[in-house]
């Protein structure tokens, strides 16, 4: 029992020691480092600094065709069709007087539907006697006044030759005329006088009231010609032509066909024209990658099933919300409709609910400088990169193109076989480093406090 003891304190003493010598050394190393650690830190920052074996990096420029795609997938959703809506009119529904059969086969401006006709046939007849009765009663009008004008005119003249008449037959002298023919005889001047300005007075009035008659017929004409126009295009509108020429198929309503004497409203769609030489797809696009997506472009489409072949098609339609396509996902995607037209032969064997995968192209460019995005400086509007001339930097002006994820597209402003710097030459990149005095406090920090040291590059 007391051996077992005795060895146990031995054991003890033992682990207390190498406790001790591991704490020595320890504090030792601390020590070593703040006394060497300037002479550590330049060995470090002469490692990361660069010298002349560690120049900036260049590139040659070479003028290259770039397209920029960004990815969609979708799936094919049949033949295209585009859609005839009932037209609108001033009288509001259509009874639906003909129809195409189903099933035929149109051109582009073929007639494929006629509504009833008869209300605007007799709108367009009443406002045509409208506008002959208008017509005459301006015929009648305008003679009307030519004679008025004419008789104001003989009684006007008749007026001045009676008073020119009385003032020369004045009688002035009373000796020979007595007093009452010399008065009577002013008063009969003096009324000839007045007649003329009220003859005159009267001749404007008539022309302001003759001003007023033609201006109310004319308003009335035209609103008369006015509705006539309106008419002759609503009986226009009352046959439906197509938009373009394929196969013909009804809109059923709740399974039932349109049928002639049907009452249908503005916009409501009764027939549908199939483009049996163009495909229809639904393509889904990341929210985040639809920025510059528009209506009209470009789109690449390969078939999972038909993989060694490409078609083209365009943008048809879009979204205009993104919306996510699992319940409670993140991921939110446009819905665009594409059209492919250059299936050919391959339409046969296409089939509706294939998937498909779709490059959709934002921008094209026949030729343009590729460079990596960081040998680009932005600063505000001005976009700056910076080519090698002998041993030095020289910065250039430059338009950029539509960018790309880790690339930039110079358009103008350098030349082919030119070298320009991947980075900014006149910029200092930053690394840190920690400061291990600052665990032993400000005083054993030093002037630097605590703060960490850094070292450029």
């Amino acid at each position: 029992m007391a051996r077992e003891l005795q060895t146990r304190k031995s054991r003890s003493r033992k682990g207390l020691v190498r406790w001790m010598l591991i704490l020595t050394a320890m504090i030792a190393g601390m020590g070593a480092s703040l006394i060497y650690r300037d002479a550590l830190w330049t060995k470090v920052t002469g490692v990361l600094a660069a010298s002349d074996e560690d120049p900036i990096p260049v590139q040659r420029l070479e003028q290259s065709p770039f397209q920029l795609n960004i990815p969609a997938y979708g799936e094919i959703t049949g033949l295209e069709s585009t859609p005839v809506p009932t037209p609108s009119t001033r009288g509001g529904g259509l009874k639906v007087g003909w129809l195409i059969p189903e099933g035929s086969f149109v051109k582009e401006g073929d007639v494929i539907a006629r509504f009833d006709n008869v209300d605007a046939r007799l709108n367009l007849e009443q406002q045509q006697n409208t506008l002959q009765m208008n017509q005459e009663r301006t015929k009648v009008t305008s003679g009307k006044q030519t004679t008025d004008e004419k008789v104001l005119g003989y009684d006007r003249k008749d007026a001045e030759e009676e008073y020119e008449y009385a003032m020369t037959v004045l009688p002035q002298d009373e000796t020979i005329f007595s007093k009452w023919a010399i008065i009577e005889a002013k008063i009969n001047a003096g009324f000839a006088k007045e007649r003329i300005g009220f003859l005159a007075s009267k001749g404007k009035t008539q022309k302001r009231i003759a001003r007023s008659d033609q201006q109310i017929l004319a308003i009335e004409r035209n609103k008369a010609q006015a509705e006539i126009e309106i008419a002759k295009q609503t009986l226009a509108a009352l046959e439906l032509k197509t938009p373009k020429g394929g196969l013909v198929l009804y809109r059923r309503d709740r399974g039932r066909d349109p049928q002639v004497g049907d009452e249908t409203w503005p916009g409501q769609i009764l027939l549908e024209i199939i483009d049996m030489e163009a495909l229809q797809a639904r393509t889904y696009v990341l929210e985040r990658d639809a920025g510059s997506l528009a209506k009209g472009d470009a789109v690449l489409v390969r078939l999972d099933s038909i993989p060694e072949k490409e078609y083209h098609g365009v943008v048809r339609s879009m979204a205009a919300l993104a919306q996510p396509l699992e319940r409670n996902s993140p991921l939110k995607y446009f819905i665009c409709e594409v059209t492919i037209r250059d299936a050919g032969e391959d339409m046969k064997r296409i089939k509706p609910g294939m998937s498909l995968k779709a490059d959709v192209v934002l921008e094209h460019y026949d030729s343009c400088f590729v460079v990596p995005t960081s040998a680009v400086t932005n600063k505000g509007a001005d976009a700056t990169v910076y080519i090698k001339q002998k041993d030095r930097f020289v910065p250039r002006q430059v338009k950029l193109g539509s960018a790309t994820h880790g690339q930039s597209i110079i358009l103008e402003g350098v030349k082919e076989g030119e070298l320009i710097a991947m980075r900014n030459p006149f910029e200092t990149r930053k690394a840190y480093l920690p400061d291990f005095s600052k665990a032993q406090g400000a005083d054993a920090a030093g002037p630097q406090g605590g703060r960490p040291r850094m070292f450029m590059h």
